[in-house]
């Protein structure tokens, strides 16, 4: 089974927006960070146990946690703030080094993301919570934005009918045209 939208669905489209926003206040904020503290590195990572997307209350920042690129320059500087060198991802060669709970440059970034309100575990829309059959996933997702449009196709094996929880915001359309219209938008985005 597989359909096609474009879609107006204005909390799907406000989850979206959310999600490029808070990413790109925690760039912001990080690369600020790295440059007054010193940090090398184009890699990091933020983590924290609690709440996603939204930002960490003060009684909360101690779950913030901080990785940065295991190199000469982080561990001569930060060494003895920092934890033995990970590979964080499966799909990357690049060693992170986690700093510790009690450092005094991860307290001063906790500090800084609940001073600034940034989202900590900043998590993707799931389109599935918003088809009826696809709640419990199940389901490939393509989607782009192309004329002040945003198209979206879905395709699962495991259902027979992909239906939206509300219809207002999904407008069904031919495959033919969401393909027309991302011929177009990778031509012009080459």
């Amino acid at each position: 089974m597989e359909k096609f939208y474009i879609v107006t669905n204005e909390n799907f489209l406000n989850e979206i927006n959310d999600y490029r926003k808070h990413g790109e206040e925690r760039r912001i904020v990080v690369n600020n960070f790295f440059e007054d503290k010193g940090i090398v590195g184009k890699e990091y990572y933020i983590s924290g146990s609690g709440f996603i997307n939204r930002p960490f209350k003060e009684y909360e920042k101690h779950n913030i946690r901080l990785y940065i690129t295991d190199c000469d320059e982080n561990n001569q500087k930060f060494g003895k703030e920092l934890l033995k060198p990970t590979k964080l991802f499966c799909d990357s060669d690049t060693l992170m080094r986690k700093f510790r709970a009690n450092s005094k440059t991860l307290k001063e970034f906790q500090d800084l993301c609940i001073e600034n309100n940034i989202v900590i575990n900043n998590h993707p829309i799931r389109v599935g919570d918003y088809f009826k059959e696809l709640h419990l996933g199940g389901y490939s997702v393509s989607r782009f934005e192309y004329e002040n449009k945003l198209y979206l196709n879905i395709s699962t094996t495991k259902y027979e009918t992909i239906t939206p929880d509300d219809d207002t915001g999904f407008t069904e359309i031919k495959g033919s045209e969401f393909y027309k219209a991302l011929e177009e938008f990778e031509s012009k985005n080459r």
